[in-house]
């Protein structure tokens, strides 16, 4: 079956090709306004369930950071509960501390006397004896005249460093040459200074002598430091 077209078809049938469209245009009005009530009542309807599905989430969220919040808190409530029962300790660390630091500020000029001494005797000659080793600290603070106490000369340490004391060591050696060899050796340690004989005399057993020298600061032990020293003095 073919479809004709309105001319044809009034060429052929008059009168069937008229068309009219009677709608009054009140109703296709209240048509259009129908169909765009329908679309802003789905509209609304979206951004209401749009809207409570957002309430629902910020109101899940609230509900999370409100349980974390009070776990946080109960977490805290018993961390504060066992530091009160660590009180007294931590009350005694501070003051083991604090006597830690007044320690270090009190021995800070403390050197090691029993190796000194032993550093001393370990350089005598053979047979060489000592009878008598007396220490004369003096606080670095002061740091006295770079002079040999017991030459009255100027002392040869270029060193730059602070003395701290005078060692007098009086002994007994074997020969008169002992008493240059032990010179000699001590002037050779670290931090011992213009060793130098302030007697030297012979007897039926040998040489008397006395020596002197000044130390310095390297000598200091460092063992009552807060922070241990690393390497050199």
């Amino acid at each position: 079956m073919t479809t004709m077209q309105p001319r044809e078809l009034w060429s052929t049938m008059p009168g069937w090709g008229i068309v009219a469209n009677l709608i009054p245009p009140e109703v296709l009005q209240a048509r259009r306004v129908r169909a765009i009530r329908k679309m802003v009542a789905y509209l609304l309807c979206a951004l209401v369930l749009l809207a409570g599905i957002g309430y629902g989430y910020a109101f899940y969220r609230s509900q999370q950071a409100a349980e974390t919040l009070a776990a946080e808190q109960s977490r805290t409530s018993q961390l504060l509960a066992q530091q009160k029962r660590y009180a007294d300790v931590t009350l005694l660390q501070g003051t083991v501390a604090g006597v830690r630091t007044e320690l270090s500020q009190l021995l800070e000029s403390d050197v090691d006397m029993s190796a000194l001494v032993n550093s001393v005797l370990k350089q005598l000659p053979p047979g060489a004896t000592v009878s008598q080793l007396a220490v004369t600290m003096s606080p670095p603070a002061g740091q006295q005249a770079k002079v040999n106490p017991a030459s009255g000369t100027a002392s040869l340490d270029t060193s730059g460093r602070p003395h701290i004391g005078l060692i007098t060591v009086t002994g007994q050696a074997q020969r008169v040459p002992d008493v240059s060899t032990l010179v000699d050796r001590l002037g050779s340690l670290p931090g011992f200074l213009d060793p130098y004989p302030t007697s030297n005399t012979t007897n039926d057993k040998g040489a008397l002598f006395t020596i002197q020298f000044t130390i310095n600061d390297s000598l200091f032990s460092h063992r009552y430091d807060l922070t241990p020293k690393t390497g050199g003095n």
